[in-house]
């Protein structure tokens, strides 16, 4: 089959999971036998080889667009610049250089294609999140091309009308104000999410699809997240987790780690302050340890650096960027993984912990709760432990409870989750459940049964 893949990240270029996503799914295609390409914002960073050029009208101005190619582990990416195309900041520079940005790469891969037509006649778009909807709104329009569209996280914002006549869509723009993921899912032939449960708990935008909407669960790259490539891998994890948290400024003890952006609409970062703030006053605190990484909303921020420097013994605060593979170190050694989510459409924490044999403790919602088995609702099988999200004492009581968890209960909640991470999340299920979607040939999802 082949099978074009719109994104607005592809590794290297990478903000949130989004990249780490779309570049399995393409890779996974790719390792299934199938032809894949990708076009992509090139977001200043010049990769590849530059293969051709061709102009772009928009917004009263030309635009001369470069296209620079490259193969990168069995899939051919495309990734185009000039203006705002070539902008370093990936969902920038503010909300109206992102909307002109998402137009220019709609028309830039209109171009391309007409250029590849004769070469390369792909069988299937697929389109992932909101940012591709003027992209495969065009491919359909002068190619007839099946789309299908994935929503990663539903970004619930309307745009001028005004920007898809700009677009050369106004046949898809009846009002003043538009939802470009009602556009996308409206227009395409098959709608997927990440998560059977978020799509479950957003089926008011989900279910106005009804006939034509799925989920494919995302899938984890266990080749990285291995406990072979840890650099202290021959110590016991007790030895590990003493010398990391030493590495960070902290005394050994129980340890449960945060990693993500302070965002307050989504992460549940609040949460977790209250919580620790709640677990000061118990004599378990003394033995316990926090890593929060993570950077974003400043308030948050200064509200975790607080925290802090409030119980110096016991939390470490990290607002900056850390590597894949000090994260990775990070996974291998501490007791515990603390996800916290308000909302999760899927969620890659949950399931890097469990590779890496550090247990979950997350919030009941979306794609958390699908991936961990709760200890209370399966013992033997249980991956982790689930909690109310919002609900900060609640999720005290969880840290407490699995600092007292005895070392059987513990070790097979490690094997537990390895197994489930390597086995049932895998990106090759993920990849051999989308060309069932590609093809029509697949469940869907139908608010007459539950």
């Amino acid at each position: 089959m082949r099978i074009l893949i719109l994104g607005f990240e592809y590794l290297p270029v990478k903000v949130g999971g989004l990249a780490e996503a779309i570049t399995s799914i393409a890779e996974g295609l790719a390792k299934l036998g199938n032809e894949v390409v990708v076009f992509t914002p090139d977001h200043g960073k010049g990769l590849g080889e530059a293969v051709s050029s061709f102009k772009v009208s928009a917004f009263g101005e030309v635009t001369e667009v470069t296209v620079r190619r490259r193969e990168q582990n069995g899939v051919t990416v495309y990734s185009f610049g000039g203006g705002l195309l070539s902008e370093p900041d990936v969902y920038g520079p503010g909300w109206k250089g992102l909307l002109k940005k998402t137009i220019l790469f709609g028309k830039a891969s209109a171009g391309l294609l007409n250029e590849l037509i004769d070469e390369f006649s792909p069988d299937v778009v697929h389109a992932h999140d909101w940012h591709t909807v003027f992209a495969l709104g065009l491919l359909k329009k002068y190619f007839g091309v099946r789309g299908v569209f994935t929503v990663h996280r539903l970004n619930k914002a309307k745009i001028l009308g005004s920007y898809f006549h700009e677009a050369s869509l106004g046949e898809l723009a009846p009002y003043p104000d538009i939802d470009p993921e009602y556009t996308a899912a409206y227009i395409a032939d098959m709608v997927t999410t990440v998560s059977r449960s978020y799509l479950l708990e957003e089926w008011d935008f989900f279910g106005t699809f009804e006939g034509k909407v799925t989920h494919v669960f995302n899938g984890i790259d266990c080749s990285f997240w291995n406990e072979d490539f840890l650099e202290n891998k021959n110590l016991p994890r007790e030895e590990r987790r003493r010398r990391i948290l030493e590495r960070f400024g902290l005394s050994d003890g129980k340890a449960f780690m945060f990693i993500g952006r302070f965002d307050r609409a989504q992460k549940g970062v609040d949460t977790l302050l209250r919580a620790i703030e709640i677990l000061s006053t118990d004599p378990a605190f003394v033995d316990m340890r926090f890593i929060i990484i993570g950077k974003g909303d400043p308030e948050l921020e200064r509200w975790a650096k607080a925290v802090g420097n409030r119980f110096p013994e016991n939390v470490r605060v990290i607002t900056e960027l850390l590597s894949r593979e000090t994260v990775r170190e990070l996974y291998g050694s501490v007791d515990f993984v603390l996800i916290p989510s308000y909302f999760e459409p899927f969620g890659l924490v949950q399931l890097e912990a469990m590779c890496l044999g550090a247990v979950p403790i997350g919030s009941a919602v979306g794609g958390i709760k699908d991936t961990i088995i709760d200890l209370d609702a399966d013992p033997e099988n249980a991956t982790g432990m689930l909690v109310p999200p919002r609900d900060a004492f609640a999720l005290a009581r969880a840290m407490i409870r699995a600092k007292n968890l005895d070392g059987e209960t513990l070790q097979r909640l490690r094997e537990n989750g390895r197994r489930r991470g390597r086995e049932d999340f895998t990106w090759e299920n993920a990849c051999r459940r989308y060309l069932r979607v590609y093809s029509g040939a697949v469940d869907r999802a139908m608010h007459f049964i539950s």
